[in-house]
């Protein structure tokens, strides 16, 4: 009786219910249903592929989380709970789990653990608030991962730096800066010679390979340019630029931070889930769970990350349950939302590209008539749809993780980091919670643009203001998040977006002091006695340098940041279509994420797939998009377009 009693007390507490009449009397609904169970010394309480058709309450004792090969995972110790996610969403097992000595448990049934969370809000909005307390120091990870990609390259985050290396990095740069102060012209002595003009890009490549720390390359090359202006007073020149640069683009700057706080709370509404039930109800086919991914990717291409981690969330157990290898789910969840995002206005990338086009050349609308120049992008998405409807041969590393997972092997590669518990953060939330707050995003940002401008325009600020009011309301009302939770979510977007923040400033006031110095007109001329008036030429050159530059600097962002101007300037200077010529750039970057490595180790643990393996898989099909990119971008050039 003794432990009946603690266990209700523990269950009150789990359940966060008061000692009211109501929370009371829905206690003593729960208690009959909760089936005490023991277990011995190295006995299973779960197995994995067993159907989930229980959670557990751990009442005393140890239980040991196994992965597929038997290794130790986490311990669960009295008081937790396991098998709640994959009891809820109808999942199997993903782990063993195993007794440490004698382990007392209480089991509540799957189709009890259904009914209470269907028909008592209270229940359901605590399973919600638990899944979002569990998320939040995951989430600081994610950020933490999506600064490395977006600021720094991954392999430039996970070098082992030591103090010597530290000081001959700096005592060099050093040496470096005081060459160009004592050796570079004056700026009062006319025009610079162009070695001293192109040697700001000589100084960034050189240190950017070495370090492979873009954001810090990027402010190095500012104050370099600034010493060849200004010499001694280069401080001065440089926070000049970066002032200036921050009034410039104050409202993209906004729209950006606000973006990343949109899609964190996205990310904790769990709302993905509810279409994900619903796909394993209705959908039986794997072209048909794969085409229902893409579907959802089209819906949340606000930003890429997110949507590879919704998707891998929602979608990688459906497609494993259809013997799909997980190498090819990895392409079409990897590949499609950066494909997609580059192309949407309202998207992070979108965002940040339209920014960056503004300060190059003030005309507002150029990012939209850039998108079907955009070749790479609408390329990559006819390959992907290719391969959900198995039009596309398999090929390489992808044929031979066809084979394996048809001879019954595993479905994921040697060396997949697998998880060592089933008890996902993740939740079973309302798909309204991502749908309706979207939907509001797109109509208050085109009705606002439009009444604002009297024609169609598309005002992204006034969208995010509006859409954020709507999603507080939403979500607090829903009693999913508190206030303050909410805005703690809203921090932790800020953060994941600090990056990208830097990277256009950094950009912009390495455009403009490239201008400055005179870099701007002798590329220009320069390129003028190369082609010799064949104009036709720059489209597919841009690219091609381009997906080179984005592909070393393994950071669309600071690509984007240097090549837009740049190519701005040229369809100036000849003439050019300058959609075309900022297309160009765009495909460029999108190649050059996913030729550079970089990103593979992000998107591999993600989505469950050894990230070489993944990689590997993915490069031929890279290459021949990159290919036939190429051409299509000469034959724009050709025939005027």
């Amino acid at each position: 009786m003794e432990g009946k009693e603690i266990t209700r007390e523990y269950i009150r507490n789990f359940f966060n219910l008061s000692a009211s009449e109501h929370d009371t009397a829905l206690l003593d609904k729960i208690m009959p249903y909760l089936k005490p169970k023991t277990y011995a010394h190295n006995s299973f309480i779960c197995r994995i592929g067993n159907e989930a058709d229980e959670m557990f309450f751990i009442e005393s004792g140890t239980a040991v989380v196994r992965g597929k090969d038997g290794e130790n995972g986490r311990e669960l110790h009295a008081g937790k709970y396991f098998g709640e996610y994959a009891a809820i969403t109808g999942n199997k097992r993903l782990a063993d789990i195993q007794a440490k000595g004698t382990v007392q448990v209480f089991s509540l049934d799957k189709d009890v653990l259904l009914d209470l969370t269907k028909h008592n809000s209270q229940i359901y909005a605590m399973f919600l608030q638990k899944v979002y307390e569990q998320s939040s120091n995951e989430y600081r990870k994610l950020v933490a991962l999506l600064n490395t990609k977006r600021g720094l390259r991954f392999g430039g985050r996970q070098k082992k730096i030591t103090l010597p290396m530290l000081l001959v990095n700096y005592i060099s740069v050093f040496f470096v800066f005081l060459a160009v102060f004592l050796f570079a012209p004056s700026p009062e002595s006319g025009q610079i010679h162009p070695v001293w003009l192109c040697s700001p890009i000589v100084f960034m490549v050189t240190y950017l390979v070495i370090t492979q720390r873009a954001i810090e390359t990027l402010i190095l090359t500012i104050m370099y340019i600034a010493m060849l202006l200004s010499k001694i007073d280069f401080i001065g020149a440089f926070s000049g630029y970066v002032t200036g640069t921050i009034g410039e683009v104050a409202d993209i700057i906004v729209i950006v931070l606000l973006m990343g706080s949109l899609t964190r709370l996205f990310a904790a509404s769990g709302s993905i889930n509810a279409l994900k039930y619903v796909i394993q109800r209705k959908i039986k086919t794997a072209q048909g769970t794969f085409f229902t991914s893409f579907l959802s990717m089209v819906l949340i291409a606000l930003d890429d990350y997110l949507s590879i981690l919704i998707n891998g969330t929602c979608f990688k157990s459906l497609l494993d349950g259809k013997k799909v290898p997980r190498e090819q789910s990895a392409m079409v969840m990897g590949m499609a939302p950066s494909a997609l995002c580059i192309l949407s206005p309202l998207s992070v990338t979108g965002i940040f590209l339209t920014g960056t086009i503004i300060l190059a050349t003030g005309q507002r609308e150029l990012f939209l008539q850039a998108v079907p120049y955009n070749f790479g992008a609408f390329i990559a998405i006819a390959f992907i749809l290719l391969l959900i409807f198995q039009k596309l041969p398999f090929v390489g590393a992808l044929k031979q993780a066809k084979i394996r997972v048809t001879n019954g092997g595993y479905l994921w590669p040697e060396g997949t980091d697998i998880p060592d518990t089933e008890d996902e953060p993740s939740s079973m939330g309302r798909l309204l919670n991502l749908i309706l707050p979207v939907l509001i995003l797109i109509v208050s940002s085109i009705a606002a643009g439009t009444l604002k401008a009297g024609s169609f325009e598309i005002d992204v600020l006034y969208g995010m203001i509006i859409t954020m009011i709507f999603i507080f309301l939403f979500y607090c009302f829903q009693r999913y998040m508190t206030p303050e939770q909410f805005f703690k979510n809203m921090v932790f977007g800020i953060e994941s977006m600090i990056a990208p923040v830097i990277i256009l400033i950094a950009g912009k006031c390495f455009a403009n002091g490239m201008a400055d110095i005179g870099f701007t007109v002798w590329l220009n001329e320069l390129v003028h006695s190369l082609i010799q008036g064949q104009n036709w030429l720059l489209p597919p050159i841009i690219f091609c340098v381009f997906a080179l530059v984005g592909t070393l600097f393994d950071d669309p962002w600071a690509m984007f940041a240097i090549g837009i101007p740049i190519a701005a300037g040229l369809a100036v200077s000849t003439g050019g279509n300058i959609a075309l010529y900022i297309g160009a750039v765009c495909a460029a970057g999108f190649i050059g994420n996913e030729i550079a490595p970089g990103n593979i180790f992000f998107i591999g643990s993600m989505l469950g797939v050894n990230p070489m393996c993944y990689y590997r898989a993915k490069l031929p099909y890279v290459i021949i998009i990159t290919v036939i990119t190429a051409f299509a971008y000469t034959a724009a050039g050709y025939f005027g377009l």
